[in-house]
């Protein structure tokens, strides 16, 4: 079966009692799937925020899944945890990259009603998985730079970008037209068929076109298109056995972020390691993340 066929089953996260507060459904701009959820810890200053993105090749997903877990167990650490959804890419409509924008206005109404949730939007970490990851990475990068991606109709943003203290992206895909000859590279069979391809995930975000034929596009997807020596500091993490995105694809952003931004992002490689949370949810990974948030968050 295609990937764009599957059927999408919803499986609810795990909520820990660490999460005194959850605020459900909060509208944070106009339009169909803009709204997110916010768990709080307990506790009296403002929380550092981690905005979670979940993956679903920009085809499927919503907010506080199962993919919310890994970051779920932040709230132990006195973080606000957020879910937000955005807009998928159903054939034959290609919303990519109005997601960006939508991460904007997100982060802009956290903002505007940072005072109301107790958070502190000056200690904003991005971490994504799969699809997630791209558009984390691409957030934090466009910010940045200054550079708007996407749009929401009719919608108003903050006069300043969102600031963003780090990015954790999982097994993202970046260059999403190396994927064959990167599979060829490590041998892999990539568990879609269909990949490079116009009707693969990464085609239907291409605007239904194969990505060896759209460069134009590709390089818009490609977050190191927008990496200066202002993106911020970045942990990528990606599995050795990774059957649709190649972790050579975080090797490479890696490279891409050492040469452009000027110092080595944090790399975390796991042998054997397929794609999905489940491979990544452990404590070794989480401590991993919470060291490199704690590096650069530093909360007075």
């Amino acid at each position: 079966m295609l990937f764009k066929d599957q059927v999408y089953q919803f499986t609810p996260a795990t909520v820990p009692n660490t999460a005194k507060t959850v605020i459900q459904d909060l509208p944070y701009a106009t339009g169909s799937r803009h709204t997110l959820d916010i768990y709080l810890p307990s506790g009296v200053k403002p929380f550092p925020v981690i905005l979670d993105l979940y993956g679903g090749g920009l085809l499927r997903g919503k907010k506080s899944s199962f993919k919310l877990n890994p970051s779920l167990r932040f709230l132990t650490d006195q973080f606000a945890v957020i879910s937000m959804d955005y807009r998928l890419n159903v054939p034959p409509y290609c919303e990519f990259p109005n997601q960006i924008a939508e991460i904007r206005a997100a982060l802009d109404f956290l903002t505007r009603n940072a005072t109301m949730y107790n958070l502190d939007m000056q200690h904003v970490i991005l971490i994504g998985e799969s699809s997630g990851a791209q558009l984390a990475m691409l957030a934090a990068a466009s910010f940045a730079a200054n550079v708007t991606l996407g749009h929401i109709p009719n919608h108003r943003f903050l006069d300043q970008f969102p600031k963003v203290a780090g990015v954790i992206g999982l097994y993202g895909p970046y260059q999403v037209d190396q994927f064959a000859t990167q599979f060829n590279q490590l041998h892999i069979i990539p568990k879609f068929l269909e990949t490079g391809s116009a009707i693969a995930f990464e085609g239907i975000m291409l605007q239904g076109n194969r990505p060896d034929s759209a460069p134009s596009l590709v390089k818009q997807a490609n977050p190191a298109t927008y990496f200066t020596p202002s993106t911020p500091p970045t942990l990528l993490i990606a599995g050795t056995k990774d059957h649709v995105v190649p972790y050579l694809q975080s090797l490479k952003l890696a490279e891409d972020y050492h040469r452009l931004v000027g110092k080595k992002p944090t790399t975390l490689i796991i042998p054997n390691a397929d794609h999905g949370p489940s491979d990544y949810n452990t404590s070794a990974i989480y401590y991993e993340k919470l060291a490199f948030i704690n590096e650069h968050i530093k909360v007075v």
